[in-house]
């Protein structure tokens, strides 16, 4: 019986750089994580801690006094633990999730949907049994799999390769010169990923050091690489590191402005991203001419036109012309929400 997945059961890992691939999780993980990995799971038994486990150091005891179960005392307590997060699960729900998440899990399904049927079993118990510092059960959507299975057919097609490429924006090195920081080349085959490297797959077409020293240039280069090697690219992202970071913490028009600025390169990029895109640009333009004139505008007018806008924008989820309506929610609007962890 055929099996759709986002990443494929027989998923072909090779030219793997083990550089880059410690290198996308620096720079996706946001820096508290980075700074103090250790989290822990707390155990409490209705206002009694009963047990703390912290990663890399097993069972707390005697562990700090957790003041309660809201996210101020939850913060404090990881912070008296020296750690970047916390979850706290009543007893009596421990064997519920587990009996759970054990009935939904199939040999059939891939991470991606396993993930899932947990992240809905927490959900369902956030602030009544589960609790966690950030909150993050609070931020995050728990979709079912089908909606991001079909998103994910929608939006990326077969036969089609996904890259991505973060360039070194440090002083080049006399050695070896600049070098390619991070790089991500997949291919989707049937539904899944189903291949996945990083330059070193395209290295002896495309050496690193040369694109990386005039990377802006040599983009076609590498997308002609790819193809010839891999797939022909329906996504191509390419930047610095320098710009990565500025995107992941500045306003929520920085992308427009990089790209405005010629600081991203997306090629090629379909249509629906096109859209996407042009939106944010838009929203760029006249974002400080927007907020000037709101300004000069009574509460009352800016109260109504906020609400217009906001059903606009339900009514473009509702009617599908929205290129994540099969999700239910919108991937940026969920980034506005977290983003404020990937600063300093």
């Amino acid at each position: 019986m055929y099996v759709q997945r986002v990443l494929s059961a027989e998923l072909d890992l090779a030219h793997l750089d083990a550089r880059h691939w410690t290198n996308w999780w620096r720079l996706l993980v946001p820096p508290r994580v980075l700074a103090q990995p250790a989290w822990a799971l707390a155990i409490v038994d209705g206002s009694a801690l009963a047990k703390v486990i912290v990663t890399g150091r097993g069972v707390i005891d005697p562990a700090p006094a957790l003041g309660g179960l809201d996210g101020a005392s939850l913060a404090a307590f990881a912070r008296a633990l020296g750690v970047a997060a916390v979850v706290a699960i009543e007893r009596g729900v421990i064997r519920e999730l587990s009996a759970e998440i054990e009935g939904a899990l199939g040999i059939e399904q891939d991470l991606v949907e396993q993930g899932l049927v947990a992240l809905r079993a927490l959900t369902k118990r956030a602030g009544h049994g589960v609790w966690t510092e950030p909150p993050l059960l609070e931020l995050l959507p728990a979709p079912s799999y089908e909606p991001i299975q079909r998103t994910f057919d929608l939006l990326v097609p077969d036969a089609s390769a996904l890259v991505a490429y973060v360039i070194d924006d440090e002083q080049p090195r006399a050695r070896d010169g600049r070098r390619v920081h991070a790089s991500i080349i997949a291919v989707k085959e049937d539904g899944d990923i189903a291949r996945a490297a990083t330059h070193r797959g395209i290295a002896d077409l495309v050496p690193e050091a040369a694109f990386a020293r005039d990377w802006q240039k040599g983009v076609k280069r590498v997308l002609e690489a790819v193809e010839d090697r891999y797939a022909k690219p329906s996504i191509g992202l390419f930047l610095e590191r320098a710009t990565l970071r500025r995107i992941l913490t500045g306003p929520s028009d920085q992308l427009a402005r990089e790209l405005n600025n010629k600081q991203v390169v997306i090629d090629p990029s379909p249509a629906w991203l096109l859209g996407l895109l042009g939106g944010a640009a838009v929203a760029a333009m006249a974002g400080r001419a927007a907020s000037a004139l709101a300004g000069m505008l009574p509460q009352a007018a800016r109260d109504r036109a906020s609400a217009l806008a906001s059903r606009a924008r339900g009514a473009m989820m509702d009617s599908g012309a929205h290129p994540f309506a099969l999700l239910g929610f919108d991937p940026l609007e969920l980034w506005s929400r977290v983003k404020h962890f990937y600063r300093e």
